[in-house]
């Protein structure tokens, strides 16, 4: 319950909801491989089961969600392997792994991350708001224009909807019919283009609020910041994606 009141409260973490969906998905994709599996239960699976639910006690008891939340994980998986064997897990262990992204990351780390983020957010898009013509003086996380000063804050920095946006492209990349290193390729280039993605929309809004005026910051635009980046990110990788099918062709 803790966890879903996290995706409720939080914009940056309302992918949860869909991500239940999304391995839903994954392990439907894969159903006749499933079925045709034998059943063949094994005992390896009960240390994997009672790794998960000492996961589940010591998160609990050491008040550490994230220990708590993975734990979960590592239980499904012990009991499919106990209750059908390494075959049936061979199958079924991707849509397991996938519940990972559903999972915020421990808040102290989540924090020196995003700060860190800021910093290279503001520092890029002040770099390229010169080359829009828009003056600009930044101090740390600060742009300072002529008219206003902005803030890339932390619901502004990519990293909170990193595990959003990385959830984009592994299920993205799963549901290709590219070879395995072109899938790869799709994951790992998830993150800089959600970075980058992330550093188009802040410096567009910064040259908004500077040539059409301060209203654009109640634009949808700027206020659903996760959605827009999402979008972005899909298209770049859509983007990404075609010129490496061009690759192979030619």
């Amino acid at each position: 319950p803790s966890l879903v009141r996290e995706w409720a409260t939080f914009p940056n973490l309302s992918h949860g909801f869909a991500i239940p969906f999304i391995a839903g998905y994954l392990l439907w994709a894969r159903r006749d491989r499933i079925q045709g599996a034998p059943i063949e239960p094994s005992a390896w699976g009960l240390p994997l089961l009672v790794l998960g639910l000492g996961s589940l006690v010591v998160g609990w008891q050491g008040a550490d969600p994230f220990v708590a939340r993975v734990s979960l994980l590592l239980t499904l998986l012990g009991l499919v392997v106990f209750l059908a064997g390494w075959t049936v897990a061979r199958h079924t262990w991707a849509g397991i792994a996938y519940l990972l992204f559903m999972i915020p990351l421990p808040w102290a780390t989540l924090k020196l991350i995003t700060y860190r983020s800021r910093l290279l957010d503001a520092e890029i898009s002040a770099w390229a708001l010169g080359w829009l013509w828009v003056p600009v003086y930044r101090d740390g996380v600060l742009l300072h224009l002529p008219n206003m000063t902005l803030e890339v804050a932390d619901e502004c920095s990519s990293i909170p909807a990193i595990a959003a946006l990385l959830s984009l492209g592994v299920a993205y990349a799963s549901l290709t019919s590219r070879p395995l290193a072109a899938r790869l390729i799709l994951i790992l280039a998830t993150l800089p283009l959600a970075i980058a993605a992330n550093i188009v929309r802040i410096t567009s809004v910064a040259a908004g609020v500077y040539y059409i005026g301060p209203w654009t910051l109640r634009t949808t635009y700027h206020m659903f910041n996760g959605t827009v980046n999402f979008l972005f990110t899909f298209c770049l990788l859509l983007a990404l994606d075609s010129l490496m099918g061009r690759w192979v062709k030619g």
